[in-house]
């Protein structure tokens, strides 16, 4: 190992790895490593197959820039004009690269890996939010990590192309299974400590934490958790994989095997396609039944996958008011509003929350049934699992709303990532106790949060808002109605 940091406090600064030799920068107290590749380019006769490991090259290579993004649409935002949306970067299939965070102080420090959100569909590293200066300056190695997305990283191939293309819906999966290897096989020549990563993700990239803690080839390659608005429920079984990818050619208008030779923006017409045709919300899943994922993650969880891994879990209390709030009037359910249930179920449920609570009105009941179905009663399930295997297990709610735009007042979808990743400028002077920022690093720092762990049927949970406070059960009152309706709280129809 050899790091090589200057004096200067804007300067070049050069890594030697088991890979080759990176020169980043160095700006104060904070050394940025960007666009390392963790694999051979998925493309040409790579596509829709696993991530290659690279071999190691001579000479120097400049990691100063994000590299490009996968492919991906343009990202609309939570509503028309959102800031916070998706910025346009270069798109291109060669997109197996992670960014490297680190302190100017000796480590070994600890490591946290972060999986990007965005529906499986969109985002990347390069997204504002996910700098990751503040963790270094906690004293905490930051890596973020782009991988393939949409159907690149999703479509199940196997029955129509062969063996060479099973668990092809799970690309994803592999690829950020290729990227933790490869901070395990490299971090600490950037500081940081191998035998202590925690893996974080927001929204699908915690969905995918939480189908890495059930994946048998991941085991041992972190050792702590974080599901922001994420859970184990958003997975397809190999069946409704394979209708997806039915419904996918059937929207392309070309057989499984010329997707092969398709141009990226066949594909992606394609994928808008069949986004437009009615199939259920967040149709590009992890896929288990196959050997990437031999169970439903929240099974394996069940039986004890995942064991002793401490595990963080949170949600924001109004997840879903961006789609409430974009609704004209109340119509019937729709498949492509929904990620877990089909409609017949959730307008029962509706029914009875309705009537129990008759001043609420249709929006009201809406964010809150909505907020439950695709974020809140997944996370509880993963909670209560996870916790029940005899994991140590906290959980948390984003209760502050935010302060200014359509939204004001609300706490929705992404509203805590600021908070978490420390760059919100706070108006006031909080207790540490109350910063989400400084709770996240300590779990990353120690494994454990400072209340009272997870457990049944307390299910004791820390709820951020202008202070923090902890009680239990918060999701009582919205999960008996759940619970009296369907026999589990989320039941998967199919594709």
């Amino acid at each position: 190992m050899h790091i090589d940091l200057r004096q200067d406090p804007d300067s070049v600064c050069s890594v030697t790895t088991g890979a080759g030799r990176f020169e980043g920068r160095q700006s104060g107290e904070v050394v940025r490593f960007l666009g390392i590749p963790y694999a051979k380019a998925p493309t040409g006769k790579a596509r829709f197959r696993p991530p290659e490991s690279l071999e190691h090259w001579a000479g120097v290579r400049s990691a100063d820039s994000f590299a490009s993004v996968a492919p991906q649409l343009p990202d609309p935002g939570l509503y028309p004009g959102d800031p916070d949306a998706m910025p346009r970067r270069p798109m291109s299939e060669d997109c197996l690269y992670l960014n490297v965070f680190m302190p100017v102080s000796p480590g070994p420090h600890p490591v946290l890996v972060w999986l990007h959100g965005g529906s499986q569909l969109i985002g990347g590293t390069s997204r504002p939010v996910y700098d990751g200066s503040n963790f270094v300056r906690a004293g905490i190695t930051c890596v973020t990590v782009g991988h393939r997305l949409g159907a690149f990283g999703f479509l199940e191939l196997g029955r129509q192309l062969g063996t060479e293309y099973v668990d092809s819906g799970n690309c994803a999966l592999r690829d950020q299974m290729a990227a933790l290897k490869w901070v395990q096989d490299n971090i600490a020549s950037f500081g940081g400590d191998p035998n202590q990563i925690t893996l974080g993700g927001e929204s699908a990239g915690g969905k995918n934490v939480a189908a890495l803690m059930a994946a048998p080839a991941a085991q041992g390659l972190f050792h702590a958790a974080i599901v922001i608005s994420g859970g184990a429920d958003t997975v397809s079984s190999r069946e409704e994989a394979e209708a997806v990818t039915q419904r996918f050619t059937e929207a392309a208008g070309v057989s499984a095997s010329q997707l092969l030779d398709a141009s990226v923006e066949q594909i992606l017409t394609s994928q808008a396609m069949l986004l437009r045709s009615g199939i259920r919300k967040l149709p590009f899943r992890p896929v288990h039944g196959g050997n990437v994922l031999p169970q439903s993650p929240l099974s394996a969880i069940k039986d004890g996958r995942g064991a002793s891994i401490p595990l963080l879990i949170g949600t924001s209390r109004d997840e879903s008011v961006p789609v409430v709030q974009a609704m004209n009037a109340e119509g019937p359910w729709r498949h492509d509003q929904l990620s877990h249930l089909d409609p017949e179920a959730l307008t029962a449920i509706e029914r009875r929350i309705r009537s129990a609570y008759p001043e609420l009105t249709w929006r009201e009941s809406r964010l809150r049934l909505l907020s439950a179905e695709e974020y809140g009663l997944p996370s509880v399930r993963l909670a209560d699992s996870h916790a029940s295997a005899g994991n140590p297990t906290w959980m948390y709610r984003h209760d502050r709303g935010v302060t200014t735009g359509l939204f004001a007042g609300f706490s929705p979808h992404i509203s805590d990532l600021s908070w978490v990743w420390g760059h919100l400028p706070y108006s006031h002077k909080l207790c540490e106790v109350d910063d989400l920022h400084v709770t996240v690093c300590s779990f990353v720092k120690e494994k454990c949060a400072s209340w009272d762990p997870y457990s049944l049927p307390h299910r004791r949970t820390a709820l951020f808002g202008n202070s923090r406070r902890v009680v239990e059960d918060p999701s009582h009152d919205i999960r008996r109605f759940f619970e009296a309706t369907t026999d589990v709280f989320i039941e998967r129809p199919s594709a």
